[in-house]
């Protein structure tokens, strides 16, 4: 594990709980994007919509899909650098070595928007005998994919290349019971490469690249408003990262050094020019720098040291210009913190402390009247846990820690003027929105079993709420933003799987049933002014249940079957129908049931067959009201290794 702490750990010794998805089960499942993936892997609230766009949810609290992931609460990494994004269908799984996903806040590792928990998206390093591949799948709503690529190891993977490649069309879906939603065609290309190199035992350098382009991809309005059959946008993402890791074994330290930049840009397309463009653009550029030394502390344990910088620059612009979409802004993070893991006995303590310093502002926006502004402020985040070996294959764990969300730039600084309909000054005296978790838990893992129980309560506070009136030079018909009461977020947190092989007509056979739930005891809304306007004191957004679950077989080694369950339980939701009677409130939202299978038939190492069937059932649903997801959808590929 590398993502729970910046020193690396094997699961059984974190405090907090971990759930990784394996290369192995990456390939099984076919999925083209992190979150699609993760609605069939992880038991929690997705906001799924059509156009390429989905936040992930983590103890109730969710990434940020618009401009970058500033204002979010769960983060998305690469490599344990900040992804720019929070939108999880733009990141592709190709050349994906393995996912590492963190329940509870990570501030105290990664800093802001931290909160709910940390995704790790692991880049494959070649290795190993030098293999290449090439596929075709084609699939319902006119679906065509063509994928290939490469990995492998040379001079004794001393140096490794790792490159995949792909290229997706789809035309408009139909939903559960055959009703086509229109305008919801999509295409992309995306390319990934990773070059290894371990020049010594002590030194190695890891570079990645990636490279997303989506482009015509439809975004139709909500069911329950009149057709939208032409506005569309297009993604363009750049990812570039290097690494290095040393090592001085006589005296017992290590390090690291890494690099990385995002360009991560979203043009909204109007083709109607209904608003006076024609089209909407958002680019945000992230970079940053992380880098730690970790050396031992006596005999009991190991201190890592770090400092991390990330910037943060974002632009907005229309065509023609002068119409104001989004404020310019631009961040600067410094922090430094410090971590020490102990072993003594059978316990492990894990402690760290983490101090960030802001600097942010607004800056001269096109079609924007902004009377700029710069604001300054720091936050201190940190975490403590142990784990116990009760038994060889039982482990409890205990921990308490905290995150935060920074204020955004527009939150917090200068004034911005839009027409006479937007008018907002920043607030200067915002603190950072903050959580406390506190949780525990036991986990086994014997004789082909795998299990997991652990119930966390999470006090949120300092919420940032907008549309505060305030009044500017005697006119008051601003508004600005402030901090209010949060919420209580609680729940009980479930996992198993049990493996077991035996032979089955002379023949080896593998059958493993898995399960994974959340369940919430309490969703408390604590700030009465926000409860009074959704007319609930549950929070929204956050059902009740959560569970995936099914169960693998394999035949012979050649056969591999998956039957998967997703169930997303009642919850409270926004009512965005105008003019509903409920407009603005929180409406119920009934839960739902989705079965999937996927089956594939290897006649040979070099050949698969694969037939992918999602949404079994035909099942009307979506996760968000007015936005339905695809009715029965199936897949067929054929991939050939070489």
């Amino acid at each position: 594990m590398v993502t729970a702490t910046r020193l690396s750990s094997p699961v059984k010794e974190l405090p907090v709980p971990v759930q990784v998805i394996s290369r192995k089960e990456i390939e099984e499942y076919h999925s083209n994007d992190l979150a699609t993936l993760l609605a069939e892997k992880l038991p929690e609230h997705f906001q799924k919509y059509p156009g390429a766009l989905s936040s992930v949810s983590i103890r109730g609290f969710r990434t940020d899909t618009t401009g970058t992931d500033i204002k979010g609460h769960v983060l998305l990494l690469i490599d344990g650098h900040r992804s720019g994004t929070g939108n999880a269908a733009v990141i592709p799984l190709e050349n994906v070595e393995r996912i590492e996903i963190v329940r509870g806040p990570g501030s105290v590792v990664y800093g802001s928007a931290a909160m709910g928990g940390v995704i790790n998206i692991i880049t494959r390093k070649g290795k190993g005998k030098p293999s290449g591949n090439a596929g075709v799948e084609y699939g319902s709503w006119d679906y065509v994919k063509g994928r290939a690529g490469f990995s492998g190891g040379f001079f004794e993977d001393r140096l490794g290349i790792s490159f995949a490649g792909r290229a997706i069309t789809q035309g408009s879906y139909e939903r559960g019971g055959g009703d086509k939603v229109e305008n919801t065609g999509y295409n992309d290309q995306a390319y990934s490469l990773s070059l290894f190199a371990a020049p010594h035992q002590d030194h190695t350098f890891f570079a990645v690249g990636n490279f997303f382009q989506g482009w015509n991809i439809g975004t139709p309005d909500a069911s329950y408003n009149p057709p939208n059959l032409t506005d569309n946008k297009d993604i363009l993402r750049g990812y570039g990262s290097l690494d290095y890791d040393g090592a001085a074994p006589d005296l017992d330290l290590n390090w690291h050094l890494g690099y990385y930049g995002v360009l991560d840009r979203n043009r909204w397309n109007f083709p109607t020019s209904a608003y006076g463009y024609s089209d909407a653009t958002t680019d945000a550029y992230t970079q940053g720098i992380r880098s730690h030394v970790a050396f031992p502390t006596f005999s009991l344990g190991r201190l890592a040291l770090g400092f991390d910088w990330d910037r943060i620059s974002v632009s907005s612009y229309t065509t023609p210009s002068g119409f104001g979409w989004s404020p310019d802004s631009h961040y600067d993070n410094f922090a430094f913190w410090g971590e020490e893991k102990i072993d003594w006995n059978r316990f492990t303590f894990l402690l760290g402390a983490r101090y960030d310093l802001f600097r942010e502002e607004i800056l001269p926006t096109d079609g924007y009247g902004i009377s700029g502004g710069a604001e300054q402020f720091d936050h201190v985040s940190w975490r403590v846990g142990l784990t116990y070996a009760l038994l060889d294959w039982l482990t409890g764990r205990a921990a308490i820690g905290t995150g935060f969300r920074s204020p955004a730039a527009d939150e917090l600084c200068g004034r911005h003027v839009m027409g006479s309909w937007v008018k907002i000054v920043g607030n200067p005296d915002l603190e950072p929105e903050t959580s406390t978790t506190y949780e525990a838990g036991l986990d086994a893992e014997f004789g082909g079993i795998k299990a997991g129980l652990g119930f966390f309560y999470t006090d949120y506070r300092n919420k940032i709420s907008g549309g505060v009136p305030a009044v500017v030079d005697g006119d008051p018909s601003w508004t600005t933003y402030r901090n209010v009461d949060g919420a209580v977020l609680s729940g009980v947190e479930a996992s198993g799987s049990y493996k077991k092989a035996f032979t089955l007509c002379d023949m080896p056979f593998s059958l493993r049933p898995f399960a994974n739930l959340t369940w919430y005891t309490q969703r408390s809304i604590e700030d009465e002014t926000f409860a009074s306007i959704l007319k609930t004191h549950t929070v929204p957004y956050v059902p009740l249940w959560d569970v995936v679950a099914g169960f693998e077989a394999n035949f012979n080694r050649k056969v591999n079957f998956i039957l998967s369950g997703t169930y997303v339980g009642e919850e409270k939701q926004e009512d965005f129908q105008y003019p509903s009677p409920t407009y603005g409130q929180a409406v119920d939202k009934g839960g739902f049931f989705v079965l999937s299978a996927r089956i594939s038939y290897r006649p040979s190492k070099s050949l698969e067959f694969y037939l992918v069937t999602e949404n079994l059932a035909d099942r009307d649903y979506g996760y968000v009201n007015g936005y339905p997801m695809p009715g029965r959808t199936i897949r067929a590929g054929l991939e050939a290794r070489f």
